[in-house]
C-alpha cells in the first residue's frame, strides 16, 4: 500500500501532529549556508513549477528536512555532509529535439537534465539527510534559483517552467563569483588527518558546443579551484560527430573544462546530443558517490566483474 493511501488515525495533540508542526519550523542556519535559509511555505512550493503527474514529488512526508548542524551550532554530525550546487545550462541548444528516447522518439536534452537532476537530488536525500542542495541557471549570466535547502521537494519546485534563451557568451567568471558570495570554504586544521565540517561541489550541465565561456583567473577563482574540499564536476553536451564543423570546437571546450581541474579530483564527463538519452542519465548516477570518496575519475570502474568489458551503454542506477 502507498503511503499516501494510508488513513491518519492520530487524535488531535499526538506526537503524529508535533512532528509536523517541527516540520514547518525553520531550519536551524549550516556553516555552508552562514546566513540561514529562507524556508519558503509549503503552499508556495505546490504553486510553483509545471510537471507532469509523478514528477516533483521528491520526499514523502516523513522526509522532512532535517538540521545538519549540532544542538550547540558548532559541529557536524555523523560524515562528512556535502554541499551540492547543481547549474543547469539554458541556452537554446538545450531544447533541440535530438536526444533519443527511451521509446525511439527524439525529445531535449533539458528535459532529460531536469528529470536527471530530480533523480539525483531525491536519491542523494534518501542517502542521507543532511545533504544540502541548491539550483542556479546560467544563460548569459548566472541566477541562483533556490537557496540551499535539505528539502528536495523545494529544489524540484524550481526545476520546472524553466525557458531557453540565445546566449551569445558564457561568463564562467561570473558564476564562480556567485557561487562565491554564497559559500564559505572549509578549513581544517590538517587536511590529512581532519575531516571537514562539509564539502561543496558544484555540478554544470552545459549545452554549448562552441561557446567560448568568458574567463580570466582571479585570486579568487584559484582559491577555490585549489581547495581540497571543492569540486567543480562537468557534464557537457555537445553536437559529436552530426555536425562536422564543431567537432573540434567542442573538444576544445572539454578540454578547458578539464584545465581548471588543478588538483585532478573534479569528474568530467561528455555526451553526445546524437547518442541515446540513457547516457545523460548514467553520467548523473556516477556523480553520486561523495567527493571525498571516489577515486580519480581514470581509474573509476563501473562493471560489477573485474573481467568484465564496460557495455557501450551501462544500465542507469
Amino acid at each position: 500500500m502507498e503511503r499516501g493511501c494510508v488513513m491518519d488515525t492520530s487524535e488531535p495533540g499526538s506526537a503524529a501532529e508535533e512532528e509536523e508542526e517541527k516540520a514547518t519550523e525553520p531550519r536551524p542556519r549550516t556553516r555552508s549556508n552562514p546566513e540561514g535559509a529562507e524556508d519558503r511555505a509549503l503552499s508556495t512550493q505546490a504553486s510553483v513549477g509545471n510537471r507532469s503527474e509523478g514528477e516533483g514529488e521528491a520526499a514523502s512526508a516523513d522526509d522532512s528536512p532535517q538540521g545538519t548542524a549540532a544542538p550547540d551550532g558548532t559541529a557536524w554530525p555523523g560524515p562528512t555532509p556535502p554541499t551540492e550546487i547543481i547549474c543547469l545550462d539554458l541556452a537554446e541548444e538545450m531544447a533541440l529535439p535530438k536526444l533519443e528516447s527511451f521509446n525511439g522518439s527524439k525529445t531535449n536534452a533539458l528535459n532529460i537534465s531536469q528529470k536527471m537532476i530530480e533523480m539525483f537530488v531525491r536519491t542523494k536525500h534518501k542517502i542521507d539527510k543532511c545533504h544540502e542542495f541548491a539550483l542556479v541557471v546560467v544563460n548569459n549570466d548566472a541566477t541562483w534559483l533556490s537557496g540551499f535547502t535539505s528539502d528536495p521537494r523545494e529544489v524540484c519546485s524550481c526545476l520546472y517552467d524553466l525557458e531557453t534563451v540565445v546566449c551569445k557568451s558564457f561568463n564562467l567568471e561570473g558564476l564562480f563569483n556567485l557561487i562565491q558570495q554564497k559559500i564559505e570554504l572549509p578549513v581544517t586544521e590538517n587536511v590529512q588527518t581532519i575531516p571537514p565540517p562539509y564539502v561543496v561541489r558544484t555540478i554544470l550541465v552545459f549545452g554549448r558546443p562552441g561557446c567560448q565561456p568568458q574567463f580570466s583567473m582571479s585570486e579568487h577563482m584559484k582559491k577555490m579551484l585549489q581547495c581540497p574540499y571543492f569540486f567543480f564536476d562537468v557534464v557537457y553536451i555537445h553536437n559529436g560527430v552530426e555536425e562536422k564543423d564543431d567537432e573540434t570546437s567542442w573538444k576544445e571546450m572539454y578540454a578547458f573544462f578539464s584545465s581548471l581541474d588543478t588538483k585532478g579530483t573534479n569528474y568530467k564527463y561528455e555526451v553526445s546530443l546524437t547518442g541515446p538519452a540513457v547516457e545523460l542519465h548514467n553520467c548523473m548516477a556516477k556523480l553520486l558517490a561523495h567527493p571525498l570518496q571516489r577515486p580519480f575519475q581514470t581509474h573509476a570502474a563501473y562493471s560489477l566483474l573485474e573481467e568484465d568489458e564496460p557495455p557501450e551503454i551501462e544500465a542507469t542506477v
